[in-house]
């Protein structure tokens, strides 16, 4: 299978569109030498003519008749993909987040504060305290959750009380509920903040939660692109500031 420049392909269909090559060129702003050598650069990867060429027309010859519908489908699918993408650039200025996770160029304001929980199956030796220490729960075997920070990863699995031992991994999961499933069939514990505990613990009979002290608080944060704030980001940021301040 040849693999195709969209380049090449987009100065086929403007050429078959315009049936003229100087046309060609002026709608894609090139000299028409240039447009001229991308399609007999197209022809010589697929290995046949596209156009029949004379001093006086140009037109299309079967293999471009074959050809042109699925470059159109083509360029309309990579056109509408980068539309999309370029409208999620610009429409995701401002986000609620939970840190923390690796630099990526963004100013960030800590809305609220939750205490953390260790989830653990309720026949753990631990399961009936009231609070455990990161020290007692370190040495389990621990959810390892599919392409997450590096950095989230290390606070949510309590790293920097681990005094340089290996995480030792129980499963991998990809949500909240996979990692408490994982959690209630013995397989790994894990560390969750309140309000996840809140928002799942509800079916999941079969775990207790026990609150973790010694370890730093979960935080939920409102962030924004630092090279892209705009009045409607700071606007946001007030109000979620008042909304998360406690009375």
């Amino acid at each position: 299978m040849v693999d195709l420049d969209t380049r090449l392909l987009r100065s086929f269909v403007t050429v078959a569109e315009e049936l003229n090559f100087t046309r060609g060129a002026e709608r894609l702003v090139l000299a028409q030498q240039a447009l001229s050598a991308q399609v007999r650069q197209l022809e010589t990867r697929l290995g046949t003519r596209l156009f029949e060429r004379t001093t006086r027309q140009v037109r299309l010859t079967e293999a471009g008749d074959l050809l042109l519908p699925h470059a159109r489908a083509v360029l309309e699918a990579l056109d509408a993909g980068m539309q999309e993408v370029e409208a999620a650039q610009r429409v995701v200025d401002v986000a609620f987040v939970r840190p923390p996770f690796r630099d990526m160029g963004l100013s960030m304001v800590t809305v609220v504060s939750e205490e953390r929980f260790a989830v653990l199956p309720e026949d753990h030796p631990l399961a009936s305290r009231d609070e455990v220490r990161p020290e007692d729960v370190v040495g389990e075997a621990w959810i390892w959750v599919e392409g997450a920070d590096p950095v989230a990863r290390a606070f949510w699995s309590l790293e920097e009380h681990r005094g340089g031992r290996p995480l030792r991994t129980g499963t991998r999961v990809n949500s909240f509920e996979e990692a408490f499933g994982a959690v209630a069939a013995g397989l790994a514990i894990t560390c969750q903040a309140e309000s996840a505990v809140r928002a799942v613990a509800a079916g999941f009979p079969q775990l207790r939660f026990v609150r973790l002290v010694g370890a730093r608080p979960a935080h939920v944060a409102v962030d924004w692109r630092t090279a892209h704030e705009t009045e409607l980001a700071r606007e946001f940021v007030r109000v979620a500031l008042e909304v998360g301040a406690p009375d």
